[in-house]
């Protein structure tokens, strides 16, 4: 169904990924042995559970990542990367073992192999009946996989061969979903039959290879036998091809042919359909993930650029504005509460705090128990301009979330009432997505993050206090008193700080 990839010792090495599934340690007895010393014995497990792929960490010292997010257990997609140790292994969600075009290694099966032809099937034609009958049992499939393998357990129940493949393009590739009977060692097929009917966009009957492709040298040498290969096309274009072979001559005729051109035909309509129904599963999945932390106009640009290209960009160093928010006083709060009445109220408070933030753009990195940490000015898309606003926006945010608290506090008991602080600073940090596609963080880290936590607990309760930067980027658009050079903790020098008073009146 499916296999990894790792590069061991400069070696490249793929492992097929069945029933019993990969254990991957540093000990011997793993099916995936990487000695280092940062890898556990029994470091984890990739499983099978039902189509879908799974990796366990096994209670490792040093944890297993995917796509740079560390995990305990995790459902694998094509193109994730796992990483243990220093080792990054790749997921292929394919056929286990790889199949090459290559004329002169595209041999004849042994000579005294059975092939079943289709004329002793109790069934002598596809009938109306019998084609609504596939028609409709590949329209209830909605996994792609499932798809996929059903597909070619039809074609061959009609026409039966020795080995069957469904390749479909990737990019400029063309990649095996599915080979026909499984094995662990690479198989080759003909590329001068691939390529016609790739090219002519016709299906490819050949009784004796060696008749049929007489202009082809290395099919003449190679002796092939008989083969039919049908092109899945949409729209006019090849999507992929299903091919069958068998040893002998005259094992195929224009009725098989036509059979495995009826079910290509239904076939790849239906593997379209369930591609995008994928497709859009996983955007709607993405677009709800990130609208978590960012707001919806953001969340809707960033998913659609996933969906372009398949991934997100890499982390990158840039200028950004962070904020940090607290509430003074929580903890003695909480103690004269109830825990429903604790939890009510946080809720409430984060949900005003966060459409607050989207408001403006900002990006909610994460919630610390009853505080907040925002990002103005990330992400942006690759091709989108640097915003200049982000400093304005998020001291525009720490006034209106002051503003917000307020409106909260006079219409709750006076037994629940509290304040806040907002530190707010400017400056370089590295920012980037983590995760994948189940669960995805965005974050910054570097010393502006540090000074905004900082100076959140040196503010005062109701006030917002910002850093040098901040202070140098908003002048003209607010009011601020400056509170001297303070020795934020954990800093090693004086920090220049500022008290925001309120937007400047035109």
């Amino acid at each position: 169904m499916a296999r990894l990839s790792v590069s061991i010792n400069n070696e490249h090495r793929t492992f097929a990924l069945t029933e019993k599934g990969l254990k991957i340690g540093r000990q011997l007895d793993n099916d995936i042995v990487l000695n280092h010393a940062i890898v556990s014995r029994h470091h984890a497990y990739i499983e099978l559970r039902g189509r879908k792929a799974w990796v366990l960490d096994l209670s490792s010292r040093n944890g297993v990542f995917v796509n740079r997010l560390r995990v305990k257990e995790e459902d694998l997609h094509d193109g994730d990367s796992v990483t243990i140790g220093p080792f990054e292994l790749q997921f292929e969600d394919r056929a286990a073992q790889s199949v090459v075009l290559d004329d002169s290694r595209y041999l004849p099966l042994a000579s005294d192999a059975q092939a079943v032809s289709s004329e002793q099937l109790p069934l002598a034609t596809l009938d109306l009946q019998e084609f609504y009958a596939i028609s409709m049992r590949l329209n209830q499939i909605v996994d792609f996989r499932e798809l996929l393998d059903l597909v070619m357990e039809e074609v061959m129940r009609v026409v039966p061969a020795q080995r069957g493949f469904l390749l479909l393009r990737k990019s400029n590739e063309l990649v095996p979903m599915v080979v026909v009977p499984a094995d662990q060692s690479d198989v080759a097929i003909s590329s001068t039959i691939v390529r016609t009917a790739l090219e002519g966009g016709e299906a490819v009957l050949t009784r004796d290879a060696r008749l049929d492709f007489a202009g082809a040298e290395s099919i003449i040498s190679a002796n092939i036998r008989s083969a039919i290969c049908v092109p899945l096309l949409l729209r006019g274009s090849a999507t992929g091809l299903i091919l069958l072979d068998s040893p002998g001559q005259n094992k195929f005729n224009e009725r098989d042919r036509d059979l495995v051109l009826a079910i290509a035909s239904l076939a790849t309509v239906a593997i379209e359909r369930a591609r995008l129904t994928d497709e859009l599963r996983q955007q709607a999945q993405l677009r709800q993930n990130l609208e978590r932390f960012l707001s919806p106009n953001v969340a809707s640009a960033l998913s659609r650029y996933v969906a372009q290209h398949g991934k997100l960009w890499e982390a990158q160093e840039q200028q950004v504005t962070v904020l940090f928010a607290d509430v003074k006083g929580f903890t003695s709060l909480s103690e004269r509460l109830s825990p429903r009445e604790v939890q009510d109220l946080l809720n409430e408070y984060l949900h005003e705090m966060t459409d607050v933030i989207f408001k403006y753009n900002g990006t909610v990195d994460k919630y610390i128990g009853d505080g907040i940490m925002a990002i103005f000015g990330a992400p942006r898309l690759p091709d989108e301009p640097s915003n200049e606003q982000h400093a304005v926006q998020a001291v525009s945010a720490a006034l209106e979330m002051q503003a917000a608290q307020k409106r909260l506090i006079d219409k709750w008991d006076p037994d629940k009432a509290f304040t806040i602080r907002v530190g707010v600073n400017t400056g370089l940090a590295y920012t980037g997505f983590f995760g994948t596609s189940h669960r995805l963080e965005y974050t910054a880290i570097g010393d502006t993050v540090n000074t905004a936590s900082r100076l959140e607990s040196a503010a005062e309760p109701g006030s917002v206090f910002v850093g040098e930067t901040t202070r140098q980027t908003i002048d003209g658009t607010f009011t601020v008193q400056e509170m001297g050079e303070l020795q934020l903790k954990g800093k090693a020098h004086r920090v220049r700080t500022y008290k925001v008073l309120g937007r400047r009146t035109p």
